[in-house]
Order: structure tokens, then sequence, then C-alpha cells
């Protein structure tokens, strides 16, 4: 059976209720990124302060999350990247945290010259090549990210440049072949990923408010990759990305 047959509305053999339990309190609105680089920065600023007992993770490890300093209702979670591994970790936080909002930023890779003016991408729509999101919904080429207006009304308010457009999630980076990288630009992505078609899945089955944004790292525009910033990317355009998601989370919250 091809895995675009999956989704079944049908009852849930493990229950998250019977595998974690509500916090003793709880937070509007979830801040999650990847970048595992800018934490201790984070930290050093005294813009976050970790939960000492609050820990979320897999089987490869637990990792505390972080209230956002001066923000009370708003958590601040780094996640391992992949598409299974933070949809899993979002099921737990969303129920015992009684998470709204779901604020997340991460890198991506650029397919348009556009997008890498700005170096600031709001999805608009995910195109689905992962496996997560077919579990949790219908199949479709693309899922519609329902909030990119709203992350466009507050980027526009903070005269934050950015570039509206599709966004490509993928499992597996080291297989964007030239012939699947042509036929995304194609279809209209201007950018490729890990998480964002999955999220907004999950997001829509258990309703919760999802509102991404995405900074360009490397580059496969014109079949040539470029790694540009990736891994490397300056502390300070680590912060800024950080700031922007509080001022997001903050309006949200």
């Amino acid at each position: 059976m091809p895995i675009e047959k999956t989704y079944r509305d049908s009852i849930e053999i493990i229950d998250i209720s019977k595998v974690t339990t509500p916090y003793h309190r709880t937070y509007k609105t979830l801040i999650l990124t990847f970048q595992s680089k800018v934490l201790q920065s984070l930290l050093d600023n005294a813009l976050i302060k970790p939960i000492d007992d609050l820990l979320f993770g897999s089987s490869h490890g637990k990792y505390h999350a972080y209230e956002v300093i001066d923000n009370e209702n708003i958590i601040f979670f780094l996640s391992p990247i992949g598409a299974p591994t933070t949809v899993g970790i979002l099921e737990e936080m969303t129920y015992r945290l009684k998470i709204e909002n779901v604020v997340m930023y991460g890198s991506c890779g650029l397919l348009d010259h556009n997008a890498a003016k700005t170096n600031l991408i709001i999805p608009t729509k995910a195109y689905r090549d992962e496996g997560t999101s077919y579990h949790y919904m219908k199949a479709s080429e693309f899922v519609e990210i329902n909030h990119y207006q709203i992350v466009e009304h507050l980027f526009k308010e903070a005269n934050i440049p950015y570039t509206l457009g599709y966004t490509w999630t993928t499992d597996a980076f080291y297989r964007e072949t030239e012939a699947i990288v042509k036929e995304r630009i194609e279809q209209g992505c201007i950018t490729v990923e890990m998480e964002v078609s999955a999220i907004q899945a999950f997001a829509n089955l258990r309703k919760i408010h999802f509102y991404p944004f995405l900074y360009g790292a490397d580059s496969l525009i014109d079949l040539v990759w470029d790694k540009k910033t990736l891994g490397s990317e300056p502390i300070s355009s680590r912060l800024w990305y950080f700031r922007i998601a509080v001022y997001l989370a903050s309006k949200l919250s």
C-alpha cells in the first residue's frame, strides 16, 4: 500500500494520555527551532531559562524546555531535526502544556533568487515529500499554511523584509536530485526543508495554530549546491531570528 493511502479516520491505539500527563501549568505559545548553536547565547544573554522538571525528546535523549524571559506565556524548545521526531515531540508538548500556538523557525535551502535577496521566507504552502503528514491528513501534493497571512502582517508591521512562497518538505536531503529539484521549482517551491508540511498536518488534526518562517542557509539555485552559511551562521543572525520569533509569539500571546 503506498503511503498516500495511509491516512485513516480511526481510533488511535497509543493515546497520548497513556504516555504522559499534563504539566502543573500551561503555556499558550511554543517557539520551536532546530539551531543548537544559538542555545548558549540565549542563556548567556538571559533570554531564556531552563525549566528543570520539563524535558522532551526521544530514546536518543531528553532536552529541557525553556521559559522565555519576561514572556510568561511563551516556552522555547530546541528540537532534533526531521519530521517524525519533531511531530512526536509536539504531540507530547502540546498535550502536556495545552499549547495553542506554535511559532517555528528554521533554516532552509534556497531554490529561488528572489528568496535569496530577503533571506527570510514565509511559506504559504508546503509540498508533502515526507512520510509523517500522511498519517495526519488525507493525501494531497501540498498542504496550505493556514496562518501565513498573520505572519506576513506582523512582518510588515515590524518592517522585516521577507519573501512569500511555497516550500518543499523532504525526508531525504541527500536525494535532492536534479530532476526532483527542477520539478519542485516548476511547481512553485522556493525553499526546501524537513518539517513544515508535517507540522502543519499535525496542527490541522490537533487544532493547533501554526506560524512558520524560514531563513536561507544553503542554496540549490540553478542546480548547484552552495553551502553559503550552512552550519556557520553568525550568532548575531541566530539571535535575530529568535527575537523575530519572540516578537511573533508575544503578539499571539
